[in-house]
């Protein structure tokens, strides 16, 4: 018997083949073999995908073009004091990973979802910094988590993200 995936597994299965082919044409069957869940499930998965601004859709008849939505990307310069570029240095020294932050990007994704679930420190644009778990991310901000309880960070205030993998 078949082992569907969950429809967290199906989304991150989705933006991981968005990252690799640049987009997917095809039918919703297609897509539905690709991700290993019931054709059913696709629409929701894709639907989720797209209200969360992370995939733009076309559909024609049976076919669907999905696109990472990452044409629609704004640029913000990061802002580092002279003390966090130096602490940052010594974190890399140190063996963690670091994080530069955009809308979006397969690059970013990627490495946000190798980083879930572990202490991060953020660095954020007006020169402050936090030091929590990163708990969930979507396209413009981070779920994280802290002696103070959980805290939404939009990605553009965010300036550099590091972690130790």
């Amino acid at each position: 018997m078949k082992r569907y995936k969950t429809l967290e597994e199906a989304q991150i299965a989705l933006i991981e083949l968005l990252e690799e082919r640049g987009e997917f044409r095809g039918t919703i069957e297609e897509l539905s073999e690709e991700l290993s869940v019931k054709p059913e499930q696709v629409k929701l998965v894709v639907q989720v995908l797209k209200s969360s601004g992370n995939v733009i859709t076309e559909e024609f008849d049976d076919h669907i073009i999905i696109k990472p939505a990452s044409s629609i990307q704004v640029y913000l310069p990061p802002i580092l004091t002279e003390e966090q570029k130096e602490e940052i240095e010594r974190k890399v020294e140190e063996g963690y990973k670091v994080i530069a932050c955009s809308t979006m990007g397969g690059v970013q994704s990627r490495e946000l979802r190798s980083a879930l679930g572990k202490r991060v420190i953020v660095y954020f644009r007006n020169g402050s910094r936090l030091e929590a778990k990163l708990k969930g991310f979507d396209r413009f901000c981070l779920k994280l988590r802290n002696y103070m309880g959980n805290i939404l960070a939009y990605k553009h205030a965010i300036s550099t993200i590091v972690y130790k993998p």
